[in-house]
């Protein structure tokens, strides 16, 4: 059995890293929507985000794959999955997914000012291939996380499953619009939720 000791100094050391990991990415990412506010996405390179944020290239890409990853951040519309995947067993699969908007309010990322910016920033550079490119793969991969907690909460074959991949469908259209085309909004996407409870049929039809 470890000496209490010793477990203790090992969490604290452990608390020391992640505090000092999430230092880094925030030091890389200010540094990124710095440079992209002053000069533009596709004027600033990986180089002068490592020299402003003061680390190696390679620290740059143990966090962020791409300058469009930055753009995004490495967690876009998964709060939203990981209580939809979460939500009790016994909810449908519309109610599930419901419940897990409740849950995050609907919105796609976390409410920070660095968010804020984000999204401005994206707005404004959405015109530009890659970082096109990179929110339609994003949105494919949310897509196809989607369909597999769907077809996992009910027990079904998505490649014989329809269901699935109607949910998925949903979330697609919706986080492309919001994004991709550039009505991105501050706040929730409660309007979405509205307009998809007019259009579904009531229970039982």
């Amino acid at each position: 059995m470890q000496p209490q000791g010793d477990a203790v100094g090992a969490t604290a050391e452990t608390g020391l890293r992640d505090r000092k990991k999430a230092r880094t990415r925030q030091a890389i990412r200010a540094a990124g929507l710095d440079l992209y506010e002053e000069q533009g996405f596709e004027q600033t390179t990986v180089d002068q985000i490592c020299r402003r944020a003061d680390v190696a290239h390679r620290t740059f890409f143990r966090y962020y794959a791409s300058k469009e990853a930055l753009l995004f951040g490495t967690d876009f519309g998964e709060a939203i999955l990981d209580e939809f995947a979460a939500a009790p067993a016994g909810l449908d699969l519309w109610d599930a997914f419901l419940h897990a908007v409740a849950r995050t309010d609907g919105t796609l990322e976390e409410p920070t000012e660095h968010t804020a910016r984000r999204r401005a920033l994206r707005r404004r550079f959405m015109g530009i291939r890659t970082v096109h490119d990179h929110a339609v793969q994003l949105i494919d991969r949310l897509v196809r996380r989607t369909i597999g907690i769907a077809a996992a909460r009910l027990g079904a074959d998505p490649a014989r499953d329809l269901r699935p991949h109607a949910l998925g469908a949903v979330l697609g259209a919706m986080t492309r619009r919001h994004v991709v085309d550039g009505v991105e909004g501050e706040g929730p996407m409660d309007p979405w939720w509205d307009a998809f409870r007019q259009v579904m049929p009531p229970p039982g039809r």
